[in-house]
């Protein structure tokens, strides 16, 4: 079944909007600054716990929690700051 047709209960439209929307945080992503960045996407894509990611970084997990939120907000206001 090819990849490009629309997945049943969703219009091409929605389709578009989410993939343009996974690119603009993506793109988003790229531009912010670490530890920010990778902690982020080590809980958003790697689907890793903040006691894994705290580990990986030689730090709390309280600290990953925080970096996390941090990236967050950082990620949310360029969201708004870019807005079409």
């Amino acid at each position: 079944m090819p990849e490009d047709l629309p997945e049943e209960g969703r219009s091409l439209e929605q389709q578009i909007t989410d993939r343009d929307s996974s690119f603009r945080v993506h793109v988003l992503l790229h531009g912010m600054e670490e530890p920010f960045r990778e902690v982020f996407e080590l809980r958003i894509f790697g689907e890793l716990s903040f006691r894994q990611i705290g580990t990986i970084f030689g730090k709390t997990e309280n600290w990953a929690r925080v970096t996390y939120h941090r990236a967050r907000l950082k990620l949310r206001e360029r969201m708004e700051k870019t807005a079409p």
